[in-house]
């Protein structure tokens, strides 16, 4: 996926995003667990035992600049080597990438797609990409973890995120005094 471009999916509130993220948490046992396992949902758990979509890494030649890729059905998730060493090594930004495909996976597998070009007027709420960051914010950083006294760095070492990530969730979550 290129920066200027994006598929139009079906709308979602940011709120329905965050219940998928929420119960998706629930169904895997993480519900109490602050700091989540994100790649070892996908590869343990969604692939190897349940088989419910293959994990592939990519290399560099093979993926360019996508950092991960989600099958449109749904029948694999593919990060890029680095973003896949990275997220072994709980870099914060991997994390992220990774969680976001597996919003891809959870909310935009077997739906009808149109391509569409960012600034094109589509809102945000009908867009895959800023679908997939909801989803990954909300399951990485879930808001009854945060409390109105938590910074970047807070955020940061509680669920293994990086401070940009932990800023834009602070943000968002004081924008809609939900803080």
């Amino acid at each position: 996926m290129t920066e200027a471009s994006d598929f139009i999916v079906p709308p979602r509130r940011w709120s329905e995003i965050g219940g998928i993220a929420d119960n998706l948490r629930h169904q895997l046992g993480q519900a109490e667990t602050p700091r989540v396992p994100v790649i070892e949902i996908i590869e343990r758990v969604l692939d190897q035992r349940l088989g419910l979509l293959n994990f592939e890494v990519g290399s560099h030649e093979e993926m360019g600049r996508a950092e991960g890729y989600t099958c449109p059905k749904g029948e694999f998730i593919m990060l890029r080597e680095d973003v896949y060493e990275g997220v072994w090594a709980g870099e914060g930004r991997a994390r992220f990438t990774t969680a976001h495909e597996l919003g891809h996976w959870a909310m935009h597998t077997n739906i009808p797609l149109a391509r569409a070009r960012r600034g094109d007027g589509t809102p945000s709420y009908r867009l895959a990409e800023p679908q997939a960051n909801q989803f990954a914010a909300e399951f990485l950083m879930p808001e009854y973890f945060i409390n109105a006294f938590d910074d970047e760095d807070d955020l940061m070492l509680r669920f293994g995120v990086s401070w940009e990530a932990a800023r834009n969730r602070l943000r968002y979550l004081h924008k809609n005094r939900r803080l």
